[in-house]
């Protein structure tokens, strides 16, 4: 039988361990050395186009973060960490490396970690609301589906995670000096993710939110793999997290897992639910399909599909609305959000959630009602 040979990179940095294990793997049958990285950039660039399986790396390695991981990870090599075990964890490396016994290590690490795959150890949920382009009133919808979850008692953080500039805070009247997210990110990126919850802004009872980038040129600052750790400490931190997701799926610049729309795309992919918001009028829900049909390349379970805007003034019922996009999506929508114009005016010009300003508006009545059927999202300890 002919044994498997694993080819491996070492990225040590100068570490006193690195001349041993060269030997221990020059000496392996099991593995065969592609090359020694003397620095990250050489090891990212390296270890994929080689197609190395696995990466021995310093924990300590100068310009090592979270989302240099992630990448690594996302293109498939195993990162296996060597030194300082709380720094590894904290970078997200779960797979630790020993002198002596770097074949035991490799065998651990088998197949690289999915990174589409929902961290099942976290307590809470996390809910994605993404929409089609042309304003469909996506972040309004998730800051009340966020409010609308506290009010049932549920602790629930709220992430603007837009890459094309984040909106919530500003209509919260809630600018921050310093972007949450931003600040989650550069704190979890560096090993630092017990900060992450420093970042929060309290809204409400049982309501927080982490504040997205202020400028589309910022969107650089917010990587994957360290958002991802960002996340990872949220759910763990609270009931329920909503996301609120920016509009474009298109694959974006950059090296694998560096382009702006792979944020929207990792959030999408992780999340226990995802809600596609459109427009009720003839645009909107062309959108809309044309949305759905571009979330299938992200996405396996199908979306709930939100329509917004409803109005009389149309001319079609809900009925009407129902059928056609069911017929074009194979998925029938969950809710019809009313256009309540007058209470979201008020609540804009205040700078408060529709909810504060209109308790009984049909805007909020039908926000509920888009939490009801969101039930079996919500972990059963905390339903009632």
């Amino acid at each position: 039988m002919t044994s498997t040979v694993s080819s491996v990179v070492v990225a040590a940095g100068g570490a006193a361990w690195e001349s041993g294990v060269l030997r221990e793997i020059e000496a392996s049958r099991s593995m065969q050395l592609v090359r020694r990285c003397v620095d990250v950039a050489e090891l990212l660039a390296v270890a994929p186009s080689a197609a190395a399986s696995a990466a021995f790396v310093a924990t300590e390695l100068p310009g090592l973060d979270a989302d240099a991981v992630f990448r690594l990870e996302r293109a498939g090599v195993r990162v296996i960490g060597l030194g300082d075990d709380d720094r590894r964890r904290a970078l997200g490396i779960d797979v630790r490396g020993e002198p002596g016994a770097l074949e035991q290590a490799v065998a651990d690490a088998g197949s690289p970690k999915d990174p589409e795959t929902v961290d099942h150890l976290a307590t809470a949920r996390t809910i994605a609301v993404w929409g089609s382009s042309g304003a469909p009133g996506r972040s309004t919808v998730a800051a009340s589906l966020a409010a609308s979850l506290a009010q049932r008692h549920h602790d629930t953080v709220l992430v603007d995670a837009d890459t094309y500039g984040g909106s919530i805070a500003q209509m919260l009247a809630m600018l921050d000096e310093v972007s949450g997210l931003m600040a989650a990110c550069r704190a979890a990126n560096q090993g630092r993710a017990d900060e992450v919850t420093d970042h929060l802004l309290q809204v409400e009872p049982r309501l927080r939110l982490l504040s997205g980038v202020p400028r589309a040129d910022m969107w650089p600052q917010v990587r994957p793999g360290a958002l991802e750790l960002v996340l990872q400490r949220l759910r763990t931190d609270a009931d329920v997290v909503v996301a609120d997701c920016a509009s474009s799926l298109e694959p974006g610049e950059g090296s694998a897992g560096a382009g702006r729309n792979q944020v929207t795309r990792h959030v999408l992919s992780t999340a226990d639910a995802v809600l596609v918001v459109g427009r009720a009028d003839p645009v909107g829900l062309s959108r809309l399909v044309r949305a759905v049909h571009d979330l299938s390349d992200v996405v396996d379970a199908d979306p709930v599909l939100v329509v917004n805007h409803m109005r009389p003034s149309l001319g079609w019922s809900e009925r009407e609305v129902a059928s056609t996009l069911t017929r074009l999506t194979g998925i029938e929508p969950v809710t019809f959000i009313p256009a309540d114009v007058a209470a979201l005016d008020l609540a804009v010009m205040r700078g408060q959630l529709p909810r504060a300003v209109a308790p009984s508006s049909a805007f909020v009545s039908a926000v509920d009602d888009l939490v009801a059927s969101l039930a079996p999202v919500v972990p059963s300890s905390l339903s009632g």
